[in-house]
C-alpha cells in the first residue's frame, strides 16, 4: 500500500513539473523579441533627432544650410564606423599656454584637439595646475562629437608633483545620431613627476549601417609637472 502511494506521488509530481516546464517554455516563446536596430540613418531622421537632442538646434541650423548632397554625405559619415575608429588626437604644449591642433582625415572630416592650461601660484609656494583636453570631430566644419577630460593637480616648491589636489572628470557633447558615446569613471595614473588623467569612451552603434561592434577609445590628459602637457585620444582602453 505504501509503495503504491509513493509511486502515485512521484508520478503526480512529474506531471506537475512537466506541465510547469512546458508552460514556462511557451511563455518564453511568447515574450516580445528585442527590437532590431534600425537599418540606416536618413537625413530626415537625423533632423528629427537633432530637434530633441540637448543643444541640437544649433547643429540643426548649420546642417540645414548645407546643400542636399552634402547633407546626405554628412549622415553617411555619421554612420561610418571607420570615421569613429580614425577619430584621434596627438597634441602637446607648454604650461600655462593652451593650444589647438587639427588633423584632416578626409576632405570633409577633421579631428580637432583643443587644450586649455592654467597655473595658479598658492601662498604656501605650491602651484595648482588645471588641464582640460577636448577632441572634436567636425564634418563640413560643423562640430559633431566632442569628448573632454579635465585634470587638476599640484606641484611643490621643488616643481615636483606632490600628490595633492588631484582630480579628474569628463564630459561630452554628441550630435552623432548613429553612435552613442559613454564615458567610464575617470582615473588618475601617476608616473615619474607626471600625471595621467584617463577616460575610457565607448562608441556604440545605433543603426545596422554603423556596424554591430562598439568602438573603444581612450583619452589621456597628461600633466608634465609644471612645464608641459600632452593630449592623446586613440583606439583602445586603459
Amino acid at each position: 500500500m505504501r509503495n503504491r502511494i509513493t509511486v502515485a506521488a512521484i508520478a503526480t509530481a512529474a506531471s506537475v513539473a512537466l506541465i510547469g516546464g512546458t508552460g514556462q517554455a511557451f511563455a518564453d516563446s511568447q515574450a516580445p523579441a528585442k527590437p532590431a536596430a534600425p537599418s540606416k540613418l536618413t537625413v530626415d531622421a537625423y533632423k528629427a533627432w537633432l530637434k530633441k537632442a540637448p543643444g541640437g538646434l544649433s547643429t540643426l541650423a548649420k546642417f540645414a544650410k548645407l546643400p542636399k548632397a552634402k547633407q546626405q554625405a554628412f549622415v553617411t559619415y555619421l554612420q561610418d564606423a571607420n570615421v569613429i575608429k580614425a577619430f584621434k588626437a596627438d597634441h602637446s604644449g607648454d604650461v600655462p599656454k593652451g593650444g589647438k591642433k587639427t588633423i584632416r582625415y578626409k576632405k570633409d572630416v577633421t579631428f580637432v584637439s583643443t587644450v586649455t592650461s592654467t597655473a595658479h601660484k598658492n601662498k604656501n609656494g605650491t602651484t595648482t595646475l588645471n588641464l582640460s583636453v577636448t577632441a572634436t570631430e567636425r564634418i563640413f566644419d560643423i562640430p559633431v562629437t566632442s569628448v573632454t577630460t579635465q585634470l587638476a593637480y599640484q606641484v611643490g616648491k621643488n616643481h615636483l608633483v606632490n600628490g595633492k589636489g588631484q582630480t579628474v572628470s569628463n564630459k561630452s557633447r554628441n550630435h552623432n545620431a548613429a553612435f552613442a558615446f559613454k564615458a567610464s569613471k575617470g582615473k588618475i595614473e601617476p608616473e615619474a613627476n607626471m600625471l595621467d588623467g584617463v577616460t575610457n569612451w565607448t562608441a556604440t552603434p545605433k543603426f545596422k549601417s554603423a556596424g554591430t561592434k562598439s568602438v573603444n577609445k581612450v583619452q589621456v590628459a597628461i600633466g608634465l609637472g609644471d612645464h608641459g602637457w600632452s593630449h592623446g585620444f586613440v583606439n583602445g582602453k586603459r
